[in-house]
């Protein structure tokens, strides 16, 4: 599947054109599926009209890198295998994204939910701004390649491995256990 040209013609317009496309046209998922936008085209912070409402678009394998998406609406988007080296998400929806192989090196994860987001097998090396809370709500595997010691705040409780210290995937968090599991592992 590729993008469909009128949806990446109309993105290249910038964020103004693109939300009212989107708010005239609530039912219509768009398909950025390998898009490669310019330098120009990868500005769609609130300073060129954004933030941009992304909500549930495919951008499968898009070329985002150094992409301003600051307060962006990615809900529910299909970024899996997406570049997104070196974009400032920061105030960034991303629950319920589909990150999975996503090239995340050097994002600005500020403020970002992560709120569902699949992260497994993204390379996160490098990413600023980005909590251990943040990680937490989010699915990772051992595929997920962790910022270095520093890179991001409060990183000490996960280890590299996509597992948290105590041997949870990341993302799952210890209270989705259930009373009789927790029972059990007290005996």
């Amino acid at each position: 599947m590729t993008a469909d040209s009128e949806h990446v013609e109309l993105l290249r317009r910038g964020p103004r054109p693109w939300n009212e496309w989107r708010a005239d046209n609530p039912s219509i998922l768009p398909n950025l599926v390998g898009v490669a936008l310019s330098i120009g085209d990868r500005q769609m912070g609130p300073i060129n009209g954004g933030p941009i409402n992304l909500a549930h678009a495919r951008l499968r394998h898009a070329f985002l890198r150094f992409a301003t998406l600051t307060g962006a609406d990615l809900r529910g988007a299909d970024l899996a295998d997406a570049d997104l080296r070196e974009a400032r998400l920061e105030r960034a929806d991303l629950s319920g994204a589909d990150l999975s192989d996503a090239q995340l090196d050097g994002v600005d994860f500020a403020d970002a939910s992560l709120a569902g987001a699949n992260l497994c097998g993204a390379s996160l090396a490098g990413a600023r701004n980005l909590t251990t809370a943040q990680l937490h709500e989010a699915e990772g595997d051992a595929a997920t390649v962790l910022p270095a010691n520093g890179a991001a705040a409060d990183m000490d409780g996960l280890a590299r491995d996509g597992q948290s210290a105590d041997g949870r995937p990341i993302g799952t968090p210890a209270r989705r256990r259930s009373p009789h599991r927790r029972a059990a592992a007290r005996r």
